[in-house]
């Protein structure tokens, strides 16, 4: 006697162990695809229907019902069980109830494994295209932020010690621009989510003559795949997505450390409102900026999601095997880890303020214009690098030692340090100090990725032109 609890279970005379349906269930985390799932159904019976495999009459039947469905699971929500495995099972079970044998109709020339694919391509498409608003709006806020400390000094690091005076704008137009990639990287993860799976059936096709083109104009996918077994072992996709949310993710990691940092008392050159910082249960005075520390361990979660996708593909043979399931647990933590981010970066960089007049103190006290001192012997006076850099390192050591800047230094001193190389090659060298302050440093940069301000104004203008012209596209 055949198992006719299960929808394959003609073969089977009895059912599945109780374990054996807790770890074969996956309505726990695919339910979330009822939306695409009923719509998917639906275009295929239209397909059914229109290649005259299906009747006009159960398929009308079949499509009023599941839209009556959808309405209802969005009021009511939907009652799982593990016995029904997956959501395209509940919703099948449901149907079947309510019109009879026309409900089993439904899945006439196609397989939950197509099935799958189309309702995970589907969902993933809509995601990334509400996401990219949320990218969007965040690189507009970033170059919002640029405008308005335009002209103000900031100091660029290398190994968290001072380096070189930049413009603030400058400083916030590199985060801009990682975004952007960012950005790149998430249509390339989209274009790949445009590709109709269903037609595959299996994994050989069905054995109707069904015309997956119908299903990809309904269901607005760019283009059907080209080969059955192709589209239900494929997760390419899904890859490109992760990639996409992990370098995304570390950015905005590395961005909040830049700002944990910048916010500590010691640096006190950047101050989170209270809308993103927390207290202490325990220490009054207290004000940590933990929504900044959070975000930035989202990226070893989301990272995580990642590398868990590649190792359950890396050794499966080829076509659907039931490990692709969990594809969906990965998927679905970047998802909504992706969207929490997005929305923290907004909320973070809406509630800093920056100090630089601080900050400019210490451009000062770490001598962080003595590469200009360097560049300025080399070009006018056209010594070589390496002497350059030795007289602006002697210069340093004096300044450290009598505890005054560069441009303070007296004229006796820089005297000294320059007669040995005066004598080496018989020249008179004009070196004068205060003419070494961060301000001229900034406007003296040349080239067009530098921190000048005509440079910086053109990397504004650029940053507008790419908001106003960039968006999502399938093929």
């Amino acid at each position: 006697m055949a198992d006719k609890s299960k929808i394959w279970g003609g073969r089977f005379q009895s059912g599945p162990s109780g374990i054996a349906e807790r770890i074969s269930e996956s309505i726990s985390f695919d339910h979330v695809l009822y939306d695409v799932d009923i719509r998917g159904s639906i275009a295929h019976v239209n397909m059914l229907e229109r290649c005259g495999i299906l009747s006009e009459e159960s398929s009308h039947k079949i499509t009023d019902a599941l839209r009556s469905i959808h309405a209802e699971i969005e009021q009511n929500g939907l009652e799982f069980s593990w016995a029904l495995e997956d959501i395209h099972m509940h919703i099948e079970k449901i149907l079947t109830d309510r019109i009879g044998d026309d409900g089993k109709r439904m899945h006439t020339g196609r397989s939950r494994n197509d099935q799958v694919a189309v309702d995970t391509h589907l969902y993933l498409k809509e995601t990334i295209e509400g996401q990219s608003g949320l990218l969007l709006s965040v690189m507009k806020t970033i170059l919002e932020m640029a405008e308005k400390y335009r002209g103000k000094i900031w100091a660029g690091y290398t190994h968290l010690q001072i380096a070189q005076p930049v413009l603030l704008s400058h400083y916030i137009l590199s985060w801009f621009w990682k975004f952007a990639r960012d950005f790149q990287l998430m249509q390339f993860a989209y274009s790949e989510t445009c590709q109709n799976p269903l037609g595959a059936a299996a994994m050989g096709g069905p054995n109707y003559p069904v015309d997956p083109d119908m299903v990809r104009e309904e269901l607005g996918f760019g283009k059907s795949y080209e080969n059955s077994m192709d589209a239900v072992s494929n997760r390419d996709y899904q890859l490109s997505y992760h990639f996409f949310a992990s370098r995304l993710s570390l950015h905005i990691s590395r961005f909040c450390e830049d700002m944990i940092i910048y916010n500590t008392s010691e640096f006190a050159t950047i101050r989170f409102s209270d809308a993103v910082t927390t207290g202490s249960s325990i220490m009054p005075q207290k004000k940590n900026p933990d929504i900044a520390e959070i975000l930035r361990s989202k990226s070893a979660r989301i990272t995580g999601n990642l590398n868990s996708l590649m190792m359950n593909l890396k050794g499966l043979p080829t076509t659907y095997n039931r490990d692709l399931q969990d594809d969906k647990v990965y998927l679905f933590d970047t998802i909504k880890n992706v969207t929490l981010i997005l929305e923290g970066m907004k909320e973070l960089l809406t509630n800093v303020i920056f100090f630089p007049d601080k900050l400019q103190k210490n451009l000062e006290a770490g001598f962080g214009t003595a590469t200009d001192v360097a560049d300025y012997l080399v070009a006018g006076y056209h010594l070589p690098f390496r002497d350059a850099h030795h007289i602006s390192g002697a210069i340093v050591a004096i300044a450290e030692q009598k505890k005054v800047f560069i441009n303070q230094i007296s004229p006796a001193d820089i005297a000294t340090i320059l007669k040995p190389f005066e004598d080496k090659y018989n020249i008179k060298i004009n070196l004068n100090p205060a003419e070494f302050t961060v301000e001229k440093s900034v406007s003296r940069r040349g080239g067009s990725l530098s921190t000048s301000p005509e440079m910086v104004e053109r990397q504004m203008d650029k940053a507008r032109k790419l908001l106003e012209e960039i968006r999502l596209t399938c093929f």
